[in-house]
């Protein structure tokens, strides 16, 4: 059996600048990181081969359909993955279906380099790809750690996604150029292959009181054949989740054809003022800013901003931003439908999406049974996102040509969608919090040593350390901050320091014998509920 550290490791205090880490999590952190960033490399990689593909070998007009074929296979797909996922051990479940994936993509390398038109059938799979080996990264994630633990970690490992995301787009549309689709194939395969090891490595690298306690239940059994659509329609919580997801993409996808819309106007606009302009050229110019600029704020809002959000109004609170954004800004745009406004409403939509609302979606599973974070988040992620799309399409269909709305009828429809979006977000929120104290005491720290006085000589150096286990906290995976002050809330003297890591004092004392502190030890969990500890140092 591994020896976990006691105290934080380099590893761990460099982390620790972004979020609060127990001794050993900084490893299990990186490992996870590491598997994300792999796991996206390898699908903005076939995600980019997968355009030219179809256009060049089946035509524009069979995209449409390939959404449709995605969403009628996942019906099937779904099913299937909880059978699978009822009979094998669930960290074999992820290195089988990781591996299934990896047959399919030597399979299409295999037909592609024979001159088979694989154009339809790989966009279909690498829709279906999407949903199901994303959904399978978070699910182990949050079968991997406990509720207190992903809360803190979870902001750092979608800093290995975020990074994937916005690196393999550009790399791998100049190696396209460079070295054609086929090779690009088995690079994306390379890469996913790797993230196989890390399942056990990450399991492994996890210390204790940081792991996935299982919750007791047959949810697995309840849920037959269909798997996790029984479990999501039998199950309020699942339920209101599936909602929640149907009304993000429902109206962010709406917020896109808006964008769309003005984007074009603001073309023709400019090209009716000076014939020169290239239209196509201002659109393009406009999209390849606004992307930059929102995959910049997003690296931005994950780095140093979502941690922080999820420490000071947690999973509850946080679950909420993105309506309230979505409120404020279409109801803005309903009485200023002009381009300027749409643009920064867009901006900070999607930054909040794919940094804040990302982490937070995930971050809700954490409580749940091992059957609903996999086979109940797969369905959500997959089938409920794809419902999500068609929602969108056949109401923006609706709009135009039955009862011709313009941009302003949109953004209403949008404003009130996010206002039902924020009452959904606020069931969840309560759901959550039953959830969470289900799974966990969530209980305050408290002082389990009392702090001895110290005596310290005049003039001479001194140093001691006050026991690890002098606060404890009765939650699994919490991590406590420690302050010291005197008693009078004032700062320490300057004779006197303190490292809160180590839970250390040292200093030199002053020259004269009689100085006495009262220092006041308070320790902090990461929902801010806190404990206290005294203290005297006398010089004498």
């Amino acid at each position: 059996m591994a020896e976990w550290p006691y105290r934080l490791t380099r590893l761990d205090r460099l982390l620790s600048l972004f979020t609060r880490l127990r001794p050993g999590e900084g490893r299990s952190v990186m490992i996870f990181f590491s598997y994300a960033l792999l796991l996206m490399l390898s699908y903005y990689i076939l995600k980019t081969v997968r355009e030219p593909l179809l256009l060049a070998g089946s035509g524009a007009e069979f995209k449409s359909y390939a959404y449709a074929v995605t969403a009628g296979l996942l019906l099937l797909v779904v099913p299937l993955y909880g059978a699978l996922f009822r009979r094998i051990d669930r960290r074999q479940l992820t290195r089988y279906v990781t591996g299934f994936f990896l047959f399919n993509l030597l399979l299409f390398y295999l037909l592609g380099r024979a001159g088979f038109n694989i154009g339809f059938a790989y966009y279909v799979w690498v829709g279906i790809f999407s949903v199901m080996i994303t959904a399978q990264f978070w699910a182990f994630a949050a079968d991997s750690f406990n509720v207190k633990s992903g809360q803190r970690l979870f902001p750092l490992i979608m800093v290995g996604a975020t990074l994937g995301g916005l690196v393999a787009p550009a790399l791998s549309g100049f190696l396209f150029r460079q070295i054609g689709p086929w090779p690009l194939l088995l690079i994306a395969a390379g890469l996913l292959a790797l993230t196989i090891p890390c399942v056990r490595w990450g399991h492994e690298s996890i210390p204790p009181g940081s792991t996935a306690q299982d919750r007791p239940g047959n949810d697995a059994e309840k849920a037959g054949f269909w798997g996790g659509f029984s479990l999501v329609l039998n199950d309020r919580y699942l339920l209101l989740l599936a909602l929640l997801i149907i009304l993000l993409n429902w109206v962010n996808t709406t917020g896109e054809y808006i964008l769309a819309e003005l984007v074009v106007r603001h073309a023709n606009d400019l090209v009716a003022a000076d014939p020169a302009i290239d239209r196509g050229g201002v659109i393009a110019g406009f999209y390849g800013s606004f992307f930059s600029i929102v995959n910049l704020l997003t690296l931005l809002l994950q780095v140093f901003v979502v941690a922080r959000i999820l420490r000071w109004i947690g999973v509850r609170g946080a679950i909420l931003v993105l309506p309230i954004i979505a409120i404020i800004g279409y109801g803005m745009v309903v009485f200023i439908p002009i381009f300027s406004i749409i643009r920064v409403v867009k901006l900070f939509e999607n930054a909040t999406d794919y940094s804040l609302m990302n982490t937070t979606r995930h971050a809700l599973y954490l409580p749940l049974s091992p059957a609903k974070k996999y086979e109940g988040k797969t369905t959500i992620e997959g089938f409920f996102w794809r419902f999500g799309d068609l929602a969108q399409a056949l109401a923006v269909y609706v709009g135009l040509h039955w009862f011709e709305f313009g941009v302003g009828e949109f953004a209403t429809v949008n404003m009130v969608l996010a206002m039902v979006w924020l009452g959904l977000a606020v069931a969840v929120a309560k759901e959550f919090h039953v959830q969470e104290k289900e799974a966990g005491l969530n209980l305050p720290p408290r002082l389990y040593r009392l702090i001895e006085d110290r005596v310290v000589e005049p003039g001479c150096s001194f140093a001691f350390e006050l026991p690890a286990d002098t606060f404890i906290d009765p939650d699994e995976g919490e991590v406590l901050a420690f302050t010291a002050c005197l008693d009078s809330s004032e700062a320490l003297p300057t004779w006197l320091n303190f490292q809160s890591d180590s839970l250390f004092f040292s200093g030199r004392a002053p020259g004269e014998p009689g100085t006495e502190v009262e220092v006041v030890l308070r320790a902090t969990d990461f929902d801010g509920a806190w404990a206290e500890g005294k203290m005297r140092i006398r010089v004498d």
